[in-house]
């Protein structure tokens, strides 16, 4: 079969899995004219840094390195900072905070050759049994979202990144997760309009070039029903908020999930993605049979949507291409910027009553997180601020653990990143066994939820 001779797709990378496989697979496609790109995961800072390297050399030709990279660089590369969620941030910072959040993200980024920000999450934290959402989203009200989305973009710039505005037009208002089924927004338009959309015109006028559609459907935007990764109407009208002069590249949500898979595969999902409008094929599970099979008898229009979309990945790179003379000089953005927002997220988290901590008092952490990050980060501090702290680790499907013997929480946090397998709410049942079981030991415990 025929290669397809476009670049418009994006593999990932998955350094957190068989990193020398992943490698040798990288450096392969490197090479392949359908290439537009990469998408990583894992891998630790050096390794990062050569691979990076190395996979642009093999291109002979420019290419980008992206990251879902919400909350900061080091969420996916060891050894570079990991920052708090967008949530804590939406409780705590100033715009200039959020700008740090953005630069701070893109420098460390650059530094290990990712110049591609799959973030910031633009949906509005409208629904609260939402299972995918959640913390990742600055908070509830758009115009907050709205203000701290475009300021995080604007620091991501300085920086020396390309942000992306995701998950058009909003994945907020959703009770189902687009990974495992087809989430269907039924807010009517105007309300639609009024908040989740706010935010994507806020970042556009502060020149975000990229966007990431939701595999979510709004019939409300468009009554064919069709998820808005498909639909033409919905890729126009995100186009449309781009503010006059500037161009926008539109990337699908990862194509082997399962809002977008269908009658006819991913093949036929690319096919459908090209003719809404989008430019980049993000992460199918087999991009060497899409290349092969994506253009296989299309006709003339399909043909002019692919060209098309060279175009919108070409604007990118040359976007990238000026970006690459950021300064990275030094570090602009002080290390305790995260520390001052997370520790105003707290304290209004608490209702604006959570107690300092002092001599005599222990923290129970129930760590119900995706990762391990910031349960550790929790309990280094711990450590150097002279308090004690317990950290509980809620295993996937595993029964509630139990508390340490000798535990006596004074102050009980509770982190959990929202993942559909959990139910409706951002922690799971184990976790909520924890906390209740410490309350039990101290009822008079202050409960802060970070989740």
């Amino acid at each position: 079969m025929p290669t397809l001779p476009l670049p418009l797709i994006v593999p990932w990378i998955r350094l957190d899995q068989d990193a020398k496989a992943e490698e040798q697979a990288a450096l392969a496609r490197a090479r392949q004219p359908w290439l537009a790109g990469f998408c990583l995961f894992g891998g630790e800072a050096e390794q990062v840094r050569r691979l990076t390297s190395r996979l642009r050399n093999e291109a002979r030709r420019p290419i980008f390195v992206a990251s879902d990279m919400e909350r900061g660089a080091g969420q996916q590369v060891r050894g570079l900072r990991v920052l708090p969620d967008a949530g804590v941030w939406g409780l705590g910072a100033s715009l200039a905070d959020a700008e740090a959040f953005g630069e701070t993200t893109a420098i460390d980024a650059r530094s290990v050759g990712v110049d591609v920000l799959f973030a910031p999450v633009l949906d509005v934290r409208s629904e609260p049994r939402n299972p995918i959402v959640g913390n990742r989203s600055f908070g509830w009200d758009p115009d907050r979202v709205a203000a701290l989305g475009a300021a995080f973009v604007r620091g991501a710039l300085r920086g020396g990144a390309a942000p992306t505005a995701k998950h058009w037009p909003g994945h907020g208002a959703t009770l189902k997760d687009s990974h495992d089924a087809v989430p269907v927004v039924t807010d009517a338009e105007e309300r639609l309009l009024a908040r989740d959309l706010v935010p994507f015109a806020a970042a556009f006028e502060s020149l975000c070039p990229a966007a990431m559609t939701a595999h979510c459907a709004y019939p409300a935007l468009d009554p064919s029903g069709v998820i808005a990764t498909f639909s033409r109407p919905l890729v126009d009208r995100l186009r449309a908020l781009v503010v006059e002069n500037a161009r926008v590249t539109v990337f699908t949500d990862a194509l082997l999930m399962a809002g977008a898979l269908g009658e006819g595969g991913e093949v036929e999902a690319a096919r459908r993605s090209l003719r809404a409008g989008c430019d980049a094929l993000l992460i199918p599970s087999d991009p060497e049979r899409l290349a092969a099979e994506v253009l296989e008898g299309a006709d003339a229009a399909l043909l002019a949507d692919a060209e098309r979309a060279v175009g919108g990945i070409q604007f990118l790179l040359r976007v990238l291409g000026k970006l690459a003379g950021a300064s990275q000089d030094g570090d602009p953005v002080r290390d305790a910027v995260p520390f001052e927002v997370a520790e105003r997220a707290v304290l209004l988290a608490g209702g604006g009553d959570a107690r300092p901590l002092g001599e005599g008092d222990e923290v129970l952490v129930v760590d119900d997180d995706d990762t391990q990050d910031r349960g550790i980060i929790l309990e280094a501090r711990g450590s150097r601020a002279g308090v004690k702290v317990h950290v509980v680790r809620v295993k996937r499907g595993a029964p509630a653990p139990a508390i340490p013997a000798k535990a006596k929480p004074t102050t009980v946090v509770v982190i959990g990143s929202v993942r559909a397998w959990k139910g409706s709410d951002n922690v799971s049942a184990a976790s909520l066994e924890v906390v209740g079981a410490a309350l039990a030991l101290d009822p008079s415990a202050q409960t802060i939820w970070l989740s």
